[in-house]
């Protein structure tokens, strides 16, 4: 992969005071970007920075998807992490490329399959490849691939730290000039003129702006009607994640000391694994459940059945699974914790990103399905491109990557065929 440095966008003609509500990743890279094109910005968080879905995620960062824009912006993702200490002046890298493994049995189209890894490398993610099976075994001999078919894989994509994410960049936002306030949950909005004018906090205290960011993501929904703005079409899920201790002796090749490098590696059926540290394995597994109501207060309830201690239950199914396909799985250690968080799910799982139909100052950038972290920084870039624009536009332009339409964002739109690739 050649990198693009990632150049700042013109200072803005028109400084606009922008009051960005949510202190994710999404909202303090997006306050920074806006702070360095010379906005007066305001960060307001509910909580603490980082201390919704941002600090309770799995933190992986691909480009393999189905939907040609959101590959140029995971391109422009992996970009803008790379340079991070460049661009954020933090002491640590957040980003480590031990890339993805999507595994296929044969009830994957192989022709579908390959014409969206030709897709992919159309948008200029010319690092992903289709593994055959034997290219699989020689690659991955560790993998069971007994009714497989092959397997995507990227080596550049990997995992994310986030606590260093949404530190560096709230730091650096500060550095920039931007207000963050933490502990300043939007309980009221005043308007004027069919717009919003200010927003009022639990503690009483009013925030005027010109532009109102609604970077709540779980949250969204919610703030989207104190504001009087359009119904968005978010659903909250809850969603786990298992952390089991590593090998202890060599099994199926693999070494204690390798469980670092293993790439994400996804099963047919959706369950994943990472490292999460040294000797750790991160698990997890893509399941439907009934919405809830996001309640910061209830983001880390783990629900019956999904417990680590049970020798039954979910976590012991996704250790089932994952073991089938990673068999030294079944000789590392025990799962030793669980964690639970928010995913805040579209139709079509593509993030809502756009200004609101009925409230022409709110703009919204949430509902990203679990993949907020990887795309915050180019979920930013287009933030600060309508804010320049004053109004939606159908594209833009990120440099040396291309031309990304906008239309699978728009907040109102129809859901379609939407993003295949969700975990």
């Amino acid at each position: 992969m050649t990198a693009t440095s990632i150049a700042p966008l013109p200072t803005t003609a028109r400084p606009t005071k922008v009051v960005v509500i949510g202190g994710g990743v999404t909202g303090t890279i997006t306050a920074w970007e806006l702070a360095r094109m010379g906005h007066q910005v305001t960060l307001l968080e509910a909580r603490q920075v980082g201390s919704g879905s941002s600090s309770r995620s799995a933190a992986c960062i691909r480009q393999q998807f189905s939907t040609p824009s959101t590959v140029r912006g995971m391109r422009y993702s992996v970009q803008f992490y790379d340079q991070w200490h460049a661009l954020m002046g933090g002491a640590e890298s957040p980003i480590r490329h031990n890339g993805y493994l999507f595994l296929k049995d044969y009830t994957a189209d192989p022709e579908a399959v390959q014409a969206t890894v030709a897709m992919q490398q159309e948008a200029g993610l010319t690092d992903v490849t289709w593994l055959t099976k034997e290219e699989l075994d020689e690659q991955f001999p560790y993998i069971e691939s007994t009714g497989l078919q092959g397997a995507t894989w990227c080596p550049t994509d990997g995992f994310l730290f986030p606590h260093i994410v949404y530190n560096d960049s709230a730091e650096a936002a500060r550095r920039n000039g931007v207000q963050v306030v933490q502990g300043a949950e939007v309980v009221e909005a005043n308007h004027s003129n069919g717009r919003v004018a200010s927003v009022i906090t639990r503690d009483g205290n009013v925030f005027d702006g010109d532009i109102f960011v609604n970077a709540a993501n779980a949250w969204a929904p919610r703030l989207s009607g104190i504001c009087g703005g359009f119904a968005l079409d978010i659903q909250t899920r809850r969603r786990y994640l298992y952390f089991m201790e590593g090998l202890r002796d060599e099994s199926m090749g693999l070494a204690p000391d390798d469980v670092r490098n293993l790439p994400m590696t996804i099963t047919p059926r959706g369950a994943y694994c990472r490292p999460e540290s040294t000797h750790q394995l991160m698990m997890g597994w893509l399941h439907f459940t009934k919405p809830v109501e996001a309640d910061f207060d209830d983001q880390d309830r783990i629900e019956p059945g999904f417990g680590h201690n049970a020798f039954s239950g979910y976590g012991m199914g996704l250790h089932k699974e994952l073991s089938a396909f990673v068999p030294a799985v079944a000789d590392m250690g025990n799962i030793h914790a669980v964690t639970a968080g928010y995913y805040a799910d579209t139709a079509d799982h593509n993030p809502l990103i756009g200004f609101d139909p009925i409230v022409a100052n709110l703009l919204h950038v949430a509902g990203f399905s679990g993949h907020g972290l990887m795309h915050a920084p180019f979920s930013a870039r287009i933030v600060a491109c309508l804010i320049e624009a004053g109004h939606n536009i159908a594209s833009i332009n990120l440099p040396d990557l291309g031309s990304v339409d906008l239309k699978p964002y728009e907040v109102d739109r129809e859901p379609a065929r939407g993003e295949a690739m969700v975990i």
